[in-house]
């Protein structure tokens, strides 16, 4: 071989050899980048990668765990990992997340005494709409003071009464036998409670003398729908049958509902005094508190500026 080629296919190698390594180089970057796309810059441009636990696998601002860097998400939106399971500290209660929504700005949470395949599971806290603020937009409480969570409109409560006599005049009242059995002087129902509905909605006038309401807990399970009884033009959770045990456990099972809506329209529509999500899912800044207070609905008002 006469040196020309020689020195022709040593070049060719070197080419070869350097294209090689800038491939390399850019498919560790697109690594890199795959696995910080969905990163959190933070104020002091430190990057803050999401967490996960168990079935959680995005956890990301305004969220974090207990153990991520102290300068990622906020303090008030802190979960923790507990046996692979993420879990909510609230009103000195742990509940189980299922589930967070970064669009529409919601989590899932389950009561850890309800268990699934055991209908004789009961909520292990007391917790109620009175122990929260509900979300309009603007998520402060009487103190003036800035809820992290707030509720919707769209819940229901499961309340559990021990009756000294059987109810045999009010089909609302679900006994709960034989799931839990009650012992031989008393009666445990539970009443699924529908503040939208008169028909549904356990008003003080419903509670027997000899009745006594033990637990309260809560859910953003629909009814069961019952097409039996399906009339146009009437949502579906308010015209249900009655309903069995069962179906209660199933609902509480499905867990409830909080946003940090408000605390979106303070962090993105500064300047603003209260926003809302339109129709389509964007969040939308208004100038008058009496603009934009439906809690995800499809009603904001034509006077709010779209934030850019």
């Amino acid at each position: 071989m006469s040196r020309g080629k020689s020195f022709s296919c040593y070049a060719e190698s070197i080419s070869l050899l350097s294209f090689l390594q800038i491939v390399t180089v850019v498919a560790v970057l697109l690594f890199h980048h795959c696995q910080t796309c969905d990163a959190i810059t933070n104020s002091n441009n430190q990057i803050c990668p999401p967490s996960s636990c168990g079935k959680i696998s995005n956890i990301k601002h305004p969220f974090r765990l207990m153990n991520d860097p102290t300068s990622c998400g906020d303090p008030k939106y802190e979960l923790s990992c507990e046996n692979n399971i993420t879990v909510l500290t609230l009103f000195s209660g742990k509940y189980y997340v299922k589930a967070i929504n970064y669009n529409n700005y919601t989590i899932l949470l389950v009561d850890p005494g309800i268990e699934e395949g055991s209908c004789s599971s009961l909520p292990r806290y007391f917790l109620s709409s009175s122990n929260l603020t509900y979300d309009l937009g603007y998520g402060y409480n009487q103190a003036n003071e800035v809820d992290p969570y707030q509720i919707f409109f769209d819940y229901l409560h499961i309340i559990y009464l021990k009756c000294s006599k059987a109810v045999n005049d009010d089909p609302e009242y679900v006994d709960t036998a034989p799931c839990i059995n009650s012992d031989s002087k008393s009666y445990l129902y539970a009443f699924a409670s529908d503040f939208s509905s008169s028909d549904h909605y356990f008003s003080v006038g419903r509670l027997k003398d000899y009745c006594q309401v033990k637990l309260v807990a809560m859910s953003s399970s629909d009814f069961p729908s019952d097409s039996a009884k399906v009339r146009e033009g009437v949502p579906d959770r308010h015209q249900h049958r009655p309903l069995s045990y069962e179906e209660i456990h199933g609902m509480l099972l499905y867990g409830f509902q909080l946003s940090w809506l408000s605390r979106a329209c303070r962090e993105s529509c500064v300047g603003y005094r209260g926003c809302g999500l339109n129709d389509t899912g964007d969040l939308e800044c208004s100038q008058s508190i009496e603009s934009c207070t439906l809690p995800l609905g499809t009603l904001v008002s034509k006077t709010c500026g779209k934030k850019s």
